[in-house]
């Protein structure tokens, strides 16, 4: 790793740190190792002043003894000087009772030794000398306290005296040779001592321990001779025991141990608790205490010991008081322990914090720096590395401070110095302060030329900030010459681009206007052909035109949609419409297709017939319509069935529409490519079923436009279920109603548990009481003849001729067939409905409810309505659902819709005029071509209309100007006006006629432009019959109610009825 400076930093930091924590621990420690001295020294000194103490009373009772001896002995001397001889008796007692007698009253015992008692002048004075000193012992004792012991002796005579005494026959007494020896033992030499001057006290002497002759007890002896004429005439001896010296210590033990040795180390005496133990008294005077006495009472160390000692004055014995370093360290245990604790948390609390702060504070510290360091060595780096040039300008003086190896070399390229750059970029960051911009970053472009005379464009980016104690300006400056080369390039091409998608789209528009109207012309001739008298042969070959015509024309439209979508020209509406109502055209319009190859199309209807959502009516009827196409198309056998049912997602409610099919399935590899455009599963299925490919792309394209999503279900064999769920936008209609007593009677006769499972729920719901039967046979003969409607519900082909003239004499029949109309045709008592439509059905219902009276022969001839089909102003004519594209609609995007629409017109619609209208709609043409203005003229004729051409605007509109129209048909543009613009000058004339348009190509602006301009309906191309039946409904309908209007002679009901009318046309 390369050196840094902030290792250096680190390395010092740590030593310094940690450093300083090692001097202070040790600092510490040597306190505390002060502090345990101190208490050690303490407790030595505690103990010293212990001795000391013990000394001073050691030699209180040693003054105390020798005081009151001396004071014996000068007693004694005094008494000597004074007294005579003892009287004869006690002499005579004395000599008689073998040389002993009991002196009285401190019992003391004299004992002479025979043979040594030869002067019995002296033995008579010792004797009266003896019961003197018993009476003084009895004082001393009196006074001090304590029975004194000791014995006399004369230096004169062979006479002792024992004080005091329990027993005179000692066995040690008994004899004279016992008695010499006694003598001899208590004798004590004083050697040459002086005689005492006059005045001088008494002198004495302490003497170490020995064993008493007579009684055999140890003990310490204080002596003194006492002289009479300065010779000594007696000796005086008071005995203690040896603990006599210590008898100041107390009961309880103590940690040190009091005794006392001779100058020669032996001992004296030990106190009570140490003298038991021979051990540690052995190791006591193995202490040679009295060795190197220079200095008293000041302590020594010796084998594990400290000792005190020191001499005892005129005994010339050592006073030693020694404690073990075990007792002191007891002694010392809690105060020191304290303190080793608490230098030990003070260490563990400093060495935490130290290395908390280490941690917590300069880690964290350090990293920053490191990340600093870091960071500034990456951005030199990434400076260096950096696309751009990157520099510092100062804004002084303009001098270049720093700069990348890439500013250098754009500088370079430029042709220009630095000092120019940086004076250019400092004068337009100056002049961007100036115009009053906040400090923030500069954008600019600056022309330079370049080295080949050629500018060069550098785009700047400037900022000021602080470096080195100056103001600078950082300057991060990119080479856009190649960009705005490629910037204009690009530009140019989006222009190409945009002619180009102009001509496409004006390509789009004339190819629709050039393929529709030739379709359209082909369509409408074929279908006026239809209705010529042809055989049989001609009419095939007409129909097999139109089919291949329906064909192309779905091709057209499916490729045209693409195109839009392509172009992003396919636009959704947002509307609310009626579902059942889309669905019920869907399955009518792919009927007879299903039949033609034998398949099965049944429908589950679990929504109400007055469910109503919110989206785009014409591209959900175009994905239903491709899908069932899809599904009869793939279908050899089977059926095909669609469900729509109104589902909760997430607390939204969303249209499901379900369509399943037998076919023959899809594979799941082949799934994931579906709804790819110009894609089918396989070229096996092009080439036996044919097809583009664009169906569910466009599918896929409008669901999702519409916010919803689609997705298939499908094994291959077994067929497959597509899926749509669009958002319902509106509230949801509740259909499912119970039946109540005192409900309508009705018979329903289905087959197939299809149907029946298909109309049931409604039925019941709209409040009737359903008898089912699956055949008219099986009804029983009582309910034939009770009020009621008869529903024959399914194929019609399924019963025979002979079980429907069965049900003549019932009151009401309702055929609901497959091919049947969308809305109710009534033919006497008999109503024809087609089976997908509940809405018919409800009406037809409806319709018998109200009607009444005999019953009419029936027709149950199966299949669309009678020749002549419904009238013009039958009020489903004008409903958008019955087979006509609702206003702004295109032509049916599938063959299928095409062909259906085409077969409504086989049919046939009556020329004559309605009953009620009195007379034939009047309707102007307006189309400058003449092929397809007279193909309208003839479809219009064909309807039973009264029709006039003009071929320019101006004629339009003084045709209007001069008679009265009911509609007017606009299929192109005039010469001399567009058609827009003469549909809003009609509407600005208040013609009173409807304004109908025919196009081939209908953009959602010309659809905005033409609902400004108040027209009706618009008619996309090809147009059939049935497109201007359900589109010219209302004019006739607005007639009639005119009509009806004058006849009632304009009265206040009249206008209700014609308010309510126009209201419900409308809706």
């Amino acid at each position: 790793m390369p050196y840094s400076p902030l290792q250096s930093i680190r390395r010092y930091q740590s030593i310094s740190m940690f450093g300083g924590g090692i001097l202070v621990t040790v600092l510490i420690l040597i306190a505390c190792a002060l502090g345990m001295a101190s208490i050690v020294y303490g407790r030595i000194e505690a103990e010293r002043r212990n001795f000391v103490s013990g000394k001073e009373e050691t030699l209180d009772e040693i003054k105390t003894s020798e005081t009151s001896f001396r004071n014996g002995v000068a007693n004694t001397q005094l008494i000597w000087r004074e007294i005579s001889r003892a009287p004869d008796s006690v002499v005579e007692a004395f000599f008689g009772n073998e040389q002993r007698i009991a002196i009285k009253p401190y019992p003391s015992l004299v004992v002479g030794v025979p043979g040594q008692t030869g002067n019995r002048a002296e033995v008579s004075r010792y004797l009266a000398l003896s019961i003197l000193l018993s009476r003084i012992c009895a004082a001393s004792s009196i006074n001090r306290g304590r029975l004194l012991e000791g014995y006399h002796y004369s230096t004169r005579a062979g006479v002792f005296g024992l004080v005091p005494t329990m027993d005179e026959d000692w066995p040690a007494l008994a004899t004279p040779e016992r008695r010499a020896r006694v003598l001899d033992a208590l004798r004590i030499d004083f050697g040459d001592e002086r005689p005492p001057a006059a005045g001088e006290r008494p002198r004495v002497r302490w003497l170490p321990p020995y064993v008493g002759p007579v009684a055999g007890q140890v003990r310490i002896r204080i002596a003194a001779q006492a002289y009479a004429d300065g010779a000594p005439f007696a000796v005086l001896v008071t005995e203690y025991a040896p603990e006599y010296l210590l008898s100041w210590l107390p009961e309880a033990p103590s940690d040190g141990i009091f005794f006392v040795t001779t100058e020669d180390n032996r001992l004296v005496t030990m106190a009570r608790s140490a003298a038991a133990d021979q051990a540690l008294s052995g190791r006591l005077l193995g202490l040679d205490a009295p060795r190197g006495l220079t200095m008293p009472d000041a302590p020594v160390f010796r084998d594990g010991f400290v000792v005190f000692r020191s001499r005892l004055d005129s005994t010339g014995w050592i006073l030693v008081y020694a404690i073990s370093w075990t007792d002191v360290a007891k002694g010392v245990a809690w105060q020191a322990g304290t303190l080793a604790a608490a230098t030990l948390l003070a260490l563990a609390v400093m060495w935490m914090l130290l290395v908390r702060f280490y941690r917590r504070t300069l880690m964290p510290v350090y990293a920053r720096s490191q990340r600093v360091f870091d960071s500034e060595e990456l951005c030199r780096n990434v400076i260096e590395m950096a696309p751009i040039g990157l520099g510092l300008i100062s804004r002084s003086d303009g001098r270049l401070m720093l700069a990348s190896g890439t500013l250098t070399n754009m500088i370079a390229r430029c042709g220009d110095e630095s000092r120019t750059l940086a004076t250019q970029v400092v004068a337009h960051y100056e002049a961007f302060l100036a115009c009053g911009a906040p400090e923030g970053t500069m954008q600019a472009v600056l022309p330079l030329a370049g080295q080949d005379d050629a500018w060069r464009h550098l785009d700047i980016g400037a900022r000021g900030a602080r470096y080195q104690g100056e103001d600078v300006l950082i300057v991060a400056a990119v080479d856009v010459t190649a960009k705005r080369r490629i910037v204009r390039k690009l530009e140019e091409a989006v222009r190409a681009a945009d002619s180009a998608n102009a001509a496409k789209s004006s390509f789009l528009a004339a190819m629709s206007h050039e393929i529709r109207t030739p379709l359209n012309v082909i369509l409408g001739n074929l279908e006026l052909l239809e209705r010529s008298a042809l055989d049989v042969s001609q009419h095939g070959r007409v129909q097999t035109l139109r089919t291949s015509a329906g064909s192309l024309l779905a091709l057209v439209n499916d490729i045209l949609d693409f195109s839009k979508i392509e172009a992003g020209a396919m636009t959704v509406e947002s509307i609310e419409f009626g579902v059942v109502t889309v669905i019920e055209r869907e399955l009518s319009a792919f009927a007879p297709i299903a039949k033609a190859k034998g398949l099965q199309l049944f429908c589950e209807m679990d929504a109400s017939i007055s469910q109503r959502m919110r989206g785009d009516p014409m591209r959900f009827a175009q994905v239903f319509g491709n899908l069932l196409n899809n599904a009869i198309k793939f279908t050899d056998e089977g059926r095909v069935t669609a469900r729509v049912s109104i589902v909760d997602a997430c607390g939204a409610p969303e249209l499901a529409v379900e369509v399943e099919d037998t076919g023959i399935g899809i594979s799941p590899e082949h799934q994931r490519k579906l709804f790819k455009a110009f894609s089918q599963v396989d070229t096996s299925i092009t080439r036996r079923y044919g097809g583009t490919g664009l169906g569910l792309a466009l599918c896929a394209w409008l669901v999702t436009a519409m916010g919803g999503r689609i997705s298939v279900a499908s094994e291959p064999g077994a067929g497959s279920c597509f899926t749509v769920r669009l958002p319902l936008g509106a509230a949801v209609v509740d259909f499912a109603r119970p039946s109540v007593p005192g409900a309508r009677a009705l018979a329903l006769i289905a087959a197939h548990a299809e149907w029946r499972d298909f109309v049931l729920p409604h039925l019941r719901a709209w409040g009737f009481e359903v008898s089912l039967h699956d055949s008219p046979a099986r009804m029983a003969g009582d309910r034939r003849a009770r009020p009621g409607a008869v529903v024959l519900f399914g194929d019609p082909d399924t019963w025979s001729h002979a079980e429907l003239d069965g049900l003549r004499g019932c009151a009401s029949i309702i055929v609901a067939t497959p091919d049947g109309p969308l809305e109710p045709y009534h033919a006497g008592a008999t109503v024809r409905v087609s089976s997908y439509s509940l809405s018919g059905l409800r009406a037809a219902l409806s319709h018998g409810d109200a009607g009444g009276g005999n019953p009419a022969p029936h027709d149950f001839a199966a299949g669309a309505p009678a020749p002549g089909g419904p009238p013009l102003d039958d009020p489903a004519a004008g409903d958008p659902a019955a087979g006509a594209p609702a206003p702004g609609d295109h032509a049916p995007g599938v063959p299928a819709v095409a062909a259906v629409a085409m077969r409504r017109g086989d049919s046939g619609y009556r020329a004559a005029s309605s009953a009620k209208g009195g007379g034939a709609l009047r309707v102007l043409v307006a189309d400058d071509e003449a092929v397809h203005g007279s193909l309208l003229s003839e479809q219009l004729l064909a309807l039973g209309c009264t029709v006039a051409a003009a071929a320019t605007g101006q004629a339009v509109l003084e045709s209007l100007a001069a008679n009265d129209w009911d509609a007017l048909l606009i299929a192109a543009d005039m010469p001399d006006m567009r058609a827009h613009a003469l549909a809003e000058t009609v509407h600005g004339l208040a013609a009173g006629c409807d304004v109908l348009i025919v196009t081939s190509h209908l953009t959602p602006e010309g659809m905005r432009r033409y609902a400004l301009a108040g027209v009706r309906r618009i008619l996309t191309k090809p147009v059939t019959l049935a497109h201007l039946h359900s589109a010219l409904a209302h004019a006739r309908r607005r007639r009639d109610l005119r009509g009806q209007r004058l006849r009632t002679g304009g009265g206040r009901q009249g206008r209700a009825d014609q308010e309510s009318a126009l209201h419900d046309e409308k809706s």
